[in-house]
């Protein structure tokens, strides 16, 4: 979850890039850093005009802007038949195809099928602003992620957010995330997000059952449900009893690439964490282990999101006594 002080435009995704090493932020070996400009996601979903180099012609920007349509069409950029309206959260997605930050058609589809609307809290921001690509305070110091770091993470996991595949979200604050994950890997998957906020965990179970019901049902097997959330810290012990997952999310800035979250990666899994100091800038990773268990990260961007607390931190990341 992004900070809430974080909110501008400026620090949602900052203009200036941090020179970082990633080998000092991970301890492991990386790939070589690359930042992805997000400037375009900063504002209120609008139409992306084309991107026309000099000297086009009109007849190939009208080609390129057709394209660009038919690829949005071709994710399920359309209204129901007989509607003659488009939701927001269809508009929202159609606004990150558009971006091209939603690449793929199954997060396209996720994306769909789970109104940010709906996960929002009211008493904080209005449900028009939900549509809108910024973080949102959801309460408890905490907030609901923009839309566009959303869409980036759905990316980099989408391969490994198969059917049938076990995902653990971390810091799943108001369960919009957790439950877009669930979608993509229904049937046969688990999504287990945990919380520190125990008021968060009621009010996410309380958004999903009101919105996803299909989520906590239980699947076809009559094993359990695509979603379980749970109040602890993922920095204890309480993942001791889960086997390992194939997809990690984490929506906390981690001060380090916790080893306890790396024994919990299932060989050939994906952890995506921001890593770096607490309320500061931090370093999204993309952390993959290899068959052999072999641990390779990435560094993409630079971030901002709260802390990351172990059970023997304060919120504000600090040891008792400091």
């Amino acid at each position: 979850m992004f900070l809430a002080q974080l909110q501008s435009h400026s620090n949602s995704a900052p203009s200036r890039q941090k020179k970082r090493s990633s080998r000092s932020a991970t301890g492991l070996q990386s790939k070589s850093v690359y930042r992805r400009p997000i400037r375009q996601t900063l504002q209120r979903p609008k139409p992306i005009p084309p991107d026309i180099g000099a000297g086009s012609t009109a007849t190939q920007q009208q080609k390129q802007t057709t394209e660009q349509q038919q690829q949005t069409a071709a994710m399920g950029t359309v209204s129901k038949a007989g509607t003659a309206v488009k939701s927001g959260q269809d508009m929202l997605v159609d606004y990150l195809i558009r971006s091209r930050l939603v690449k793929s058609p199954r997060v396209a589809e996720a994306l769909r099928a789970v109104d940010r609307g709906k996960y929002i809290n009211t008493a904080y921001a209005s449900r028009a602003d939900a549509y809108s690509d910024h973080p949102l305070s959801i309460g408890e110091g905490q907030t609901i992620s923009a839309p566009h770091m959303h869409a980036i993470c759905l990316e980099l996991l989408e391969k490994h957010l198969k059917p049938g595949a076990r995902v653990l979200d971390v810091g799943s604050g108001s369960g919009y995330l957790t439950a877009c994950m669930a979608k993509m890997v229904s049937p046969g998957g688990f999504v287990l997000g945990v919380d520190k906020v125990p008021e968060l965990v009621v009010r996410s179970q309380a958004s999903i059952q009101a919105s996803n019901p299909e989520l906590l049902s239980p699947q076809d097997d009559g094993d359990r449900e695509l979603v379980r959330i749970v109040h602890g810290n993922a920095l204890s012990d309480m993942l001791a009893i889960e086997e390992p997952f194939d997809a990690i999310h984490v929506g906390a800035a981690a001060d380090e690439l916790h080893q306890i979250l790396l024994d919990k990666l299932a060989l050939g899994g994906r952890m995506v964490i921001p890593v770096g100091p607490h309320y500061s800038y931090q370093v999204l990773m993309s952390v993959d282990k290899g068959s052999d268990g072999t641990v390779t990260s990435q560094a993409l961007m630079d971030v901002g999101y709260v802390p990351l607390t172990r059970p023997s931190e304060f919120e504000n990341g600090q040891m008792p006594g400091l």
